[in-house]
């Protein structure tokens, strides 16, 4: 993957993410964390969701959750909600800079968006090693709200680094078999 197509794919990133953070009043320079729910959800899952958004709001990071209205329980108030409409859908793959993946998730769509993973152990996400600057995302090896979060700390300050971040990208967008 070129330099010059990650750098379109940012920039068509960033000025998405201005129409959002415009539409729906929330800080542009903050990362923006997607939560896709594209499929119905275990209690179980949703009550671990629920646990993960509310750490999550005491990270400098901006949330939009695109779901089903039949997920009423996992309403917060710092937190967006959008209906899951293919409108909705196209424009939040656009703007979000990391998502939370589930086993459903199309991770190859994300990758290819430019979306870093936060995901289980799974084929097509490499976990993010700084030190060799390897890893397409970032793996949590727990099923628990705190090691979800605690993978999104990792990414949220990787973001920072703007050169690790498209770095990143470039190697998301490059792992996806065509």
């Amino acid at each position: 993957m070129d330099t010059s197509s990650v750098g379109k794919l940012l920039a068509q990133k960033k000025e998405a993410k201005d129409i959002l953070s415009k539409k729906f009043s929330f800080s542009k320079k903050k990362p923006l964390l997607g939560i896709f729910l594209d499929n119905e959800l275990s209690k179980e899952t949703e009550k671990k969701i629920h646990v993960f958004l509310e750490a999550v709001s005491e990270l400098d990071i901006e949330v939009i959750v695109l779901a089903d209205s039949n997920l009423d329980s996992l309403h917060l108030p710092n937190v967006i909600y959008l209906p899951y409409n293919r409108a909705s859908r196209q424009m939040l793959l656009v703007a979000t800079d990391m998502s939370l993946v589930f086993d459903f998730s199309d991770v190859d769509e994300m990758l290819l968006n430019g979306i870093i993973p936060i995901s289980p152990t799974r084929a097509g996400v490499s976990d993010y090693n700084p030190n060799h600057e390897t890893g397409n995302g970032f793996i949590y090896k727990k099923e628990s709200p705190w090691a979800i979060f605690e993978a999104t700390v990792r990414a949220r300050e990787t973001f920072k680094l703007p050169y690790d971040w498209k770095h990143m990208v470039r190697q998301g967008m490059g792992s996806v078999k065509a």
